[in-house]
């Protein structure tokens, strides 16, 4: 097999490379870089394997090279950077934002979790535009890869007392969970007879009670009290905290936490310049903050960046999706959202997004796209193969 041409001249910043009669140039920001590069250039010289020669590639092009440092692979022709095995190029913001981790020592995970499920979504203004829109704005993603977003609702709830206690069982299991570490299973919750407050204590300390002699009675322990409200099969709808969606376009939904929300994506307008259009809206702080009057409750939800439907192009402050799980209550400060950052049900999450990944392989299966496609959106020119390794990868993580 005949060997790879390369030669090289440096001066000062540029470094001038022919491979295999290709002439390429590099301006580097100082003369140690030149010379490093020059370095590489010099050893796959001496041996030009196609590792050594995309060591060099990588150092002339950026994307590449962080393609190269992050394990990526990429197209030395066209410079897109893929996942190992996949051919949906990464957007290049998320490729810059993926070299200031590399070069910072940060895990990746949750960004390369993000990308397999974006990957997932049929609309490629999608693919290319979420990253850019997520960075913008207040945003976090999860080590599983979902959004944390925000949706203002209206609270549809009568009984007052028991919803109280229900959104107190709520509160105590997130706070369990995210600040001690802890099972919600070793808590009970207790009402205070003397003062007429709800708290909790672990289990074990509470065996050790006489309730009338302290003067409390036990409601029971926090997990099984939070599931019996929380469960989707749940029915006395008087008991947990029940909220509507506001919104002009089409009818109002019922909202509860714990449970998806969904609207068939066909029903969805997919195009990024309708501002307001079909489908249900989540979006950053500075969209709930000033939407939905001072009435209105913020809850925050995960979202993943498969079901996002739209980025609207003149509105930065939301989205169109075409399901949301909502998972926890925000809190006000001087009129301003109490950001809840850390994930709480993301497990819960897991089960419904692992059934419905389920369905898209019996899809794919019957040779049928396993995403339905939204009005407007533009259609899915992948090959059934690219979708099968896709959805594949993500069962495999979850």
């Amino acid at each position: 097999m005949k060997k790879t041409q390369i030669e090289s001249v440096i001066r000062g910043n540029v470094v001038n490379v022919s491979i295999g009669g290709k002439l390429h140039s590099k301006n580097c920001g100082s003369p140690e870089e030149a010379k490093e590069l020059m370095r590489v250039v010099l050893t796959a010289r001496d041996n030009p394997t196609e590792e050594n020669i995309n060591a060099i590639r990588a150092y002339l092009n950026e994307k590449l090279r962080v393609a190269f440092l992050t394990g990526l692979q990429s197209d030395p022709d066209t410079g897109s950077v893929f996942m190992s095995g996949f051919n949906t190029p990464l957007p290049n913001t998320l490729v810059e934002v993926l070299k200031d981790y590399h070069e910072n020592n940060f895990p990746i995970d949750a960004l390369m979790n993000f990308w397999k499920l974006l990957m997932i979504n049929p609309d490629v203004r999608v693919r290319n535009d979420l990253f850019d829109f997520i960075t913008t704005h207040d945003f976090s993603v999860t080590s599983k890869g979902y959004m944390v977003v925000y949706k203002a609702v209206n609270e549809k709830t009568t009984n007052a007392e028991a919803t109280s206690f229900a959104e107190y069982v709520n509160r105590q299991y997130l706070y369990v969970k995210k600040n001690w570490s802890c099972s919600p299973k070793k808590y009970v919750v207790y009402r205070n007879l003397e003062d007429d407050v709800w708290e909790i204590t672990k289990k074990k300390t509470a065996a050790k009670w006489d309730e009338k002699t302290r003067n409390v009675e036990i409601l029971g322990n926090l997990a099984e009290l939070h599931d019996s409200l929380f469960n989707a099969e749940q029915t006395d709808d008087t008991n947990v905290p029940l909220f509507e969606s506001i919104t002009s376009l089409g009818p109002k939904m019922e909202i509860r936490l714990g449970v998806p929300v969904k609207q068939a994506r066909k029903d969805c307008d997919a195009n990024p310049r309708q501002d307001c259009s079909n489908g249900l809206h989540v979006g950053a702080t500075k969209y709930v903050e000033t939407f939905g009057g001072s009435t209105k409750r913020v809850l925050v939800c995960y979202v993943n960046p498969a079901h996002v439907v739209a980025v609207p192009q003149y509105d930065h402050s939301k989205m169109r999706v075409c399901e949301y799980f909502p998972f926890a209550i925000a809190d006000y400060d001087n009129n301003k959202i109490d950001v809840i950052e850390q994930s709480y049900f993301e497990s819960d999450y897991c089960e419904y997004e692992e059934a419905e990944l389920e369905k898209q392989v019996e899809l794919l299966q019957a040779n049928e796209l396993p995403i339905e496609a939204a009005q407007n959106a533009e259609p899915e020119a992948r090959p059934m193969s690219e979708l099968r390794k896709i959805i594949a990868a993500r069962m495999v993580d979850l």
